[in-house]
């Protein structure tokens, strides 16, 4: 059974490291992400690309950020995030989104924790409107001290099967960096 991210390990999520290997602005900017969109970011910790995505989509925009872990999101909570973020409680494999609800649906470093990748995948392209991306970061299956041990890694053409397994089309596969990459796909109507 896969790990979650440690609770006591939040000071992590907002490492200078973490925002020197993958800006989150700049990043969320290469996906697409744009002013007026709303975006869900499912997993989305102590809000470490949802404050920038509220940033990004601004007034006009929404922003869902969704945990399991509750102390992740009380962590959220207590920066004051504007009010067109809203922070739910989610699980695994259920979104408390409806239909076609978001412009983009993203996950970092979650398929990873799960139990069930495919059915997450799901459940976010059942959230994104018809075509809009469904994006998922991961760490490459290398051996490298940052990240997850290797054995719960996911490797990007086992990503890329998870994707047409939820019933996703794959648009594209990119590496950041050499251990970490990120795989789109979309929901068709």
């Amino acid at each position: 059974m896969p790990h979650k991210f440690r609770v006591e390990d939040l000071h992590r999520l907002e490492s200078a490291e973490r925002h020197r290997s993958m800006p989150p602005k700049r990043t969320l900017r290469a996906l697409g992400l744009k002013r007026g969109m709303v975006f869900a970011d499912v997993g989305a910790g102590t809000g470490f690309f949802a404050l920038p995505a509220a940033q990004l989509v601004g007034q006009a925009g929404r922003v869902y950020a969704l945990d399991v872990q509750e102390p992740m999101l009380d962590a959220l909570r207590a920066k004051k995030p504007p009010p067109w973020l809203e922070v739910l409680a989610c699980s695994e494999s259920s979104l408390p989104l409806p239909a076609a609800a978001a412009d983009m649906v993203f996950c970092c470093f979650v398929l990873h924790e799960t139990e069930d990748p495919a059915a997450l995948l799901r459940e976010m392209g059942r959230v994104a409107k018809p075509h809009a991306p469904v994006v998922a970061l991961e760490w490459a299956k290398i051996h490298h001290p940052e990240g997850p041990p290797f054995e719960e890694r996911i490797h990007h053409h086992r990503a890329e099967e998870l994707f047409l397994k939820a019933g996703l089309c794959f648009k594209r596969l990119e590496f950041f960096n050499p251990s970490q990459y990120a795989v789109a796909g979309f929901r068709k109507p």
